[in-house]
């Protein structure tokens, strides 16, 4: 595929898709572009919900049941940790720590901690520690090599 970049002086952000057969990647890029974003079933206090997947900040996983952390709150879903890490690894999803996965692009702030730890401060205030057997991987992805 090939990718043209135009660094506009002014006016308004413009995405042109140019294709000979519509297919998935392109649909893809098409959902990408306009914003639209896979959803997550879940559920908070009887209630039904999709998530979008660019809304949330971390998942969690206690006594086997996984928790979407979002701005707006947290939500139970059926989905497992496992399978949300392995579908949305390419959207900035990282496993952080054994019962966390972290959404790297909601990362405001990275600090170092002692044993090897990183500290990441989310959009939301909330802080996630990257745990020691994680960190290495967590670097290297940061700089574009995982």
């Amino acid at each position: 595929m090939k990718i043209t970049l135009n660094k506009l002086e002014s006016g308004e952000n413009e995405v042109i898709i140019n294709y000979i057969e519509m297919n998935s990647e392109v649909e893809d890029i098409i959902r990408a572009a306009s914003g639209e974003d896979e959803k997550i079933p879940c559920s908070r206090d009887d209630s039904r919900f999709m998530i979008p997947v660019r809304h949330i900040l971390y998942v969690e996983s206690v006594d086997r049941t996984t928790f979407l952390y979002t701005a707006d709150g947290v939500y139970k879903t059926s989905c497992s940790l496992q399978a949300l890490e392995i579908m949305y690894a390419d959207r900035g999803f990282f496993r952080c720590s054994k019962s966390m996965i972290i959404n790297i692009y909601r990362i405001v702030e990275l600090r170092s901690e002692s044993g090897g730890r990183i500290n990441a401060s989310l959009e939301n205030g909330e802080h996630v520690i990257i745990s020691r057997s994680y960190a290495k991987s967590f670097r290297r992805v940061l700089n574009g090599d995982g």
